[in-house]
Formats: C-alpha cells, sequence, structure tokens
C-alpha cells in the first residue's frame, strides 16, 4: 500500500486503520450491538471527555474570537453594535446579575457532586464492591463532569470582572456596547444547561449503582464498550505494527518493526525520552517510502570496492507499542546498506509518534 487514501488515512496512521477495523468488527457483532451505548449517551460523553485545562483553553478561544469581532465590527459596522437604550439597559443587568446565579447553581452542582461520591464510597465499602468503583467512575462520567463543573466556576468567577474585555477597552479597542458580553453569558448559561443534563445522568447512575444488578449491568455495558474494544484495538495496532516489515517488500534489503537485532549495527536515529515516554501511533505510509527509497539505494550500493551488493541488509525500529522509553534510546538502527539522508530521518522522526503512556483505567 502506497501513499494515498485507505483505512489509516491519507498517511495510514496504525491508530486509526485499528480504530475502523474495531468499528466494523463490533457493527457485525450482535452482542457489541445490544450493549451499545445509546446516540445521547454519546453525545454527552463526547461533550464531557474533555478535561478541566481543555475547557478553559476551548472558552478563552472563543472570548477572543468575541473580542476579534467587536474590534472589526466597531470599525467596519458600527451600526451592528447599536442598540436602544431600554434594551441595552436591560442587556447591562443581565450581564451584571446573571452570572452570579450561574455561578451559585454550578457551585450547588459540585456539591451534589460530593455527596453523591460519598455514598457510592459507603456503597462501595459495605458490600465490598471496589472493583466497581472504577467502572462507576467510568460509566458516570465523574471527572468529565467535574472537570466541566470547575471550569464553567473559574470563568464565571473572572467575568465579575471581565478581564479579557477591559483590557481591549483600555488599548482603545472594542466598544461600549454589552452585546458580546451578553452573547457569552447566553453561552454560559448553555455550558450550565449541558453541565445539568450530565448531573442528571450522574444521579441516576448514582442511584442505580446501589442496587446489585444494575452494578451487573453497568460492569457488562463497561466490558462491551470499553474493555473489549481496547483489547481488540490494542492487538490490532500490534498486528498492524509488526506486519510492516512484511508489507514493504519482499526482495531484500529488509526492515523489522518492534524489537532488536542486538547492538552490532549502525545507529540512525536516537532520542533522549527523559524520564519516560512510549511509542502511541505510526504513520505507515511515509515509513514504507523511506524504508523503499534506502533499500534500493542499498541493493545497488556496491561492498566497499568489491562488484557485489547490498541485499543482506537490515533497517529496524526497535520500540515496540505501548513500552516505556526512558533516557537516550537508539530506535533506529541499520545493520549494512548505506545510510539515511538527513530528510529521510526526519521523516521518520514525525512519523513515529512518541507520548504519553496511554493509562488503562
Amino acid at each position: 500500500m502506497g501513499i494515498g487514501w485507505g483505512p489509516g488515512g491519507l498517511t495510514d496512521s496504525i491508530n486509526r486503520r485499528a480504530a475502523r477495523e474495531v468499528r466494523r468488527q463490533l457493527a457485525a457483532n450482535p452482542v457489541a450491538r445490544r450493549a451499545r451505548y445509546g446516540l445521547g449517551h454519546r453525545i454527552l460523553r463526547g461533550l464531557m471527555s474533555a478535561s478541566c485545562r481543555r475547557f478553559l483553553v476551548l472558552y478563552l478561544i472563543v472570548d477572543l474570537v468575541a473580542l476579534n469581532c467587536e474590534g472589526w465590527l466597531r470599525i467596519w459596522w458600527p451600526a451592528f453594535l447599536e442598540m436602544p437604550k431600554t434594551r441595552s439597559a436591560q442587556a447591562i443587568e443581565i450581564v451584571n446579575t446573571v452570572p452570579s446565579y450561574l455561578l451559585g447553581a454550578q457551585i450547588g452542582l459540585l456539591g451534589v457532586m460530593s455527596l453523591a461520591l460519598a455514598l457510592v464510597t459507603l456503597v462501595a465499602q459495605r458490600d465490598d464492591a471496589a472493583t466497581d468503583v472504577k467502572v462507576y467512575y467510568h460509566e458516570s462520567m465523574f471527572f468529565g463532569i467535574t472537570a466541566s463543573g470547575i471550569a464553567l466556576a473559574i470563568v464565571l468567577t473572572c467575568q465579575f470582572f471581565w478581564p479579557l474585555q477591559t483590557a481591549f477597552h483600555l488599548l482603545g479597542g472594542g466598544s461600549g456596547s454589552v452585546i458580546f458580553k451578553l452573547g457569552l453569558v447566553a453561552l454560559n448559561a448553555g455550558w450550565l444547561t449541558l453541565n445539568l443534563w450530565a448531573m442528571a445522568y450522574f444521579i441516576s447512575i448514582t442511584f442505580s449503582f446501589v442496587q446489585q444488578s444494575a452494578r451487573v449491568r453497568m460492569r457488562e455495558r463497561y466490558t462491551a464498550n470499553v474493555v473489549f474494544p481496547r483489547q481488540l484495538t490494542q492487538r490490532l495496532r500490534e498486528h498492524f505494527y509488526t506486519a510492516e516489515g512484511v508489507s514493504i517488500d519482499n526482495s531484500q534489503p529488509k526492515a523489522q518493526f518492534g524489537y532488536s537485532l542486538g547492538s552490532a549495527s549502525e545507529i540512525e536515529i536516537t532520542n533522549d525520552f527523559g524520564s519516560g515516554r512510549a511509542l502511541i501511533n505510526v504513520h505507515s505510509a511515509p515509513v514504507r517510502w523511506v524504508v523503499r527509497r534506502w533499500s534500493k539505494r542499498s541493493a545497488s550500493a556496491p561492498i566497499a570496492q568489491g562488484a557485489g551488493t547490498n541485499k543482506s541488509a537490515r533497517i529496524w525500529f526497535g520500540p515496540a507499542l505501548d513500552r516505556e522509553l526512558r533516557g537516550t534510546v537508539a530506535w533506529c538502527r541499520r545493520s549494512g546498506g548505506v545510510a539515511l539522508t538527513s530528510f529521510e530521518r526526519w521523516v521518520l522522526a514525525r512519523a513515529f509518534r512518541f507520548g504519553e503512556q496511554q493509562d488503562e483505567g
């Protein structure tokens, strides 16, 4: 398979290829279809999948976009920012008072969550259901809902002072209109409504957790929607990765993926992974392009001053997927053949994606 659109996308990402195959397998599995989360559940889980920092960054982007729109409209369409005095007074009243009500409601929701969590802890201790707590955290979306609530509370607290808008006006931008502030308050109200929807779901899961039969159903759904897809994805990723050496070419020289053939070789690429990183994805198309390019050069290159060839040359990529790497690691080595060019090393360094080791929780 060359570079082009395929199951793994333009660069043939191993992760994307595995994810697509898992979706295909689950779609054909009647048991998995029955246990699949409903559409509303999937939408809510997608919205609540961000961390507190990501929620804040997204809101900051929206706020900056609003500031830029206000600045450009002040120059090119000032009439848009004008409001009748009566409506302007009402808008100012909403901007000054509504955020405090929203903040109070959000703080109350966070308090309810703490009480619900205490109830779950007591049930787990009484029924020796500690192993179910992990399932509960996932099924109830506790971490995502908490992150969303804390982020909204931070935003509403900051909006008592409107720091970005105030700074923008002091720098000579913006206008006296409160249209965009009113829009941000409406966005916060919608955010709180989303949190209320999530809280309703969280409470229903929490009270269901008290019942043993409900915990059994949660474990079944968790297994069908999380554990089984994760295990299948991991196996497919490992298979696709180790099979790359076979998929490139049957001719010599060869490439191997996922294991080392020893230290008696030339080092091509080395990285310092510090306290710990792992190989989390490989974009196969550029890797195949580099290996084929290197293979052709190596096969036709003379050995020293003789008339032979380097068809017995090997190149291999040592890291296994999701295995922690620490310190300085030579993860691309070559035995025989010609050296990789600087551009080829640059392509490989970006085709192999290293990051934080994935949490199995």
